[in-house]
């Protein structure tokens, strides 16, 4: 599963290391996190950021040892796409998997992790919660209890949900053994205990107590999904399952085809294995069956979770992916039923591919690497256009208004930045006297179009009344398909 996904990353490089993105949107950010935070900026404090400081901890380590390039964040991003593979495989290991399921996660694992993870805070997440279906799966729930304990501080969003429900397997495990007592239950919860309290006092000794009890609950990640109007069946996450303009190909040749398929597959699959399972937990010695069917309710739980409280935009459906692949693979196939259903499956999820293997193949042929973008793939019309805001910002104080993204990093001839993820709505006063301080104090303005390719990550304008009025006093000077250039009068 390795190799296969290396080879699928090899393939999509020129998109993974694209301008756009890196420079304007969420990939970018780890690069200026780790800036800002180098240079004592607090998150949450003086730049918004929704995620666990566990992951912030994690870039300063990894930035430390690789330089702050965007080649070093990729390469960051596929350790965690293999250390999430290797969590996958000793679930197949633990759980005996047959060829046919086997074949299905070779198949399914490009759909299992993310090309790039826009965030340090989601590649840690993965795997913190894959070793942990991968604990759960082999019988350890105190070792996968405190898996998802860490995976809190990384992202406090999936972790609390599946440190609930091995929680209440524990208990209910516990109370049918007729073993309660508060020295076998200490015993259970004892490694999620040490692992918390230790992440809270190294991350409140490096950050402060303050910023970490700001991140560690989910306030600011539900402030930027409820301004955001995110959401599966209203908001804009539903562009994921009923875009615009689409007919039936989108369905049969795109991700939404096995996405959909896999999770009534899973759910078809889980509520058997619920039912075994009240039945069997606590009253059975254990067994690979009662481990598989405990992992597949698991998987398809958590999967709704994802659903109903943690789908973001449309781009988020594989942030919780490998779940849903680890849960179909494990779906008992002994009736042939199952087996015929496993097998169409099959056939779903290679068919998912045609769209990424035509538009990688066109990404190699139509962008390129040059200097101008600082060594990341463009097509030649974004280049271009680059090229010219260079030239005019050339030897002038420059600043760039953007959501996110490490456009000042790649060009320190620009302003420095002083935060990132700037969401309208979300900016504090001083976030926004900030920026306004930097537009006052520059000769030339620069904006990206939201409408930069590719638009799933592209930088937008994050205007606010306060930084509209700023520009205001400038001259606008420049517009093209991407850009927009002000001047200082």
């Amino acid at each position: 599963m390795s190799v296969a996904i290396l080879l699928w990353d090899l393939l999509e490089l020129p998109q993974l290391l694209s301008f756009s993105p890196v420079a304007f949107g969420d990939p970018g950010s780890n690069l200026t996190i780790s800036y800002l935070v180098s240079h004592g900026y607090r998150p949450v404090v003086d730049f918004n950021y929704p995620y666990g400081l566990l992951a912030i901890f994690a870039n300063m380590a990894w930035f430390r040892v690789a330089p702050l390039t965007p080649v070093s964040y990729q390469l960051a991003s596929v350790i965690c796409q293999l250390g999430v593979a290797c969590a996958i495989a000793r679930v197949a290991r633990a759980l005996a998997f047959g060829p046919l399921q086997l074949i299905f996660l070779f198949i399914a694992i490009g759909r299992a992790v993310m090309p790039t993870y826009p965030n340090f805070a989601h590649g840690l997440e993965a795997i913190l919660i894959c070793l942990a279906v991968a604990e759960q799966a082999r019988g350890a729930r105190a070792n996968a209890l405190a898996l998802t304990t860490a995976a809190v501080f990384a992202k406090p969003s999936m972790g609390f949900v599946y440190s609930a429900l091995l929680l209440t397997l524990m208990a209910l495990d516990l109370y049918r053994r007729r073993r309660v007592s508060l020295a076998t239950w200490f015993k259970q919860i004892e490694p999620a205990a040490i692992a918390g309290i230790s992440l809270c006092v190294l991350l409140a000794t490096v950050f402060g107590v303050d910023v970490l009890w700001r991140t560690v609950l989910p306030i600011s990640g539900v402030a930027t999904y409820r301004t955001l109007k995110t959401g599966f069946f209203t908001g804009i996450g539903a562009q994921f399952w009923k875009p615009a303009g689409v007919n039936w190909h989108y369905y049969a040749g795109t991700t939404i085809g096995l996405w959909a398929v896999a999770t009534v597959y899973l759910l078809w699959g889980a509520v058997p294995a619920a039912w075994r399972l009240w039945e069997n937990l606590g009253t059975k010695s254990d067994s690979t069956r009662i481990r598989r069917d405990e992992m597949v309710f698991s998987c398809a739980l958590l999967h709704l979770a994802f659903i109903f409280l943690f789908f973001g935009p449309a781009g988020s459906w594989n942030n919780y992916s490998y779940l849903l692949i680890a849960g179909a693979a494990a779906v008992p196939i002994e009736r042939h039923i199952h087996r015929y259903a496993l097998c169409a499956l099959i056939v779903v999820a290679v068919s998912t591919y045609y769209a990424v293997v035509r538009e990688s193949i066109a990404a190699w042929s139509s962008t390129s690497r040059t200097p101008v973008t600082a060594n990341l793939w463009s097509p030649t019309e974004v280049r271009d256009e680059w090229s010219r805001v260079l030239a005019l910002c050339k030897g002038r104080r420059t600043v760039v208004v953007h959501y996110a993204g490490a456009v000042e990093i790649l060009y320190p001839e620009f302003e420095r930045p002083t935060g990132t993820y700037f969401i309208v709505g979300l900016m504090d006063a001083a976030e926004i006297q900030g920026e306004v301080a930097r537009i006052e104090s520059a000769d030339v303005i620069v904006l990206p179009h939201g409408g930069m390719p590719p638009t799933w990550a592209a930088g937008g304008y994050a205007l606010t009344p306060e930084t509209e009025r700023a520009i205001a006093q400038f001259k606008h000077t420049e517009e093209s398909t991407y850009f927009s250039v002000y001047e200082r009068r």
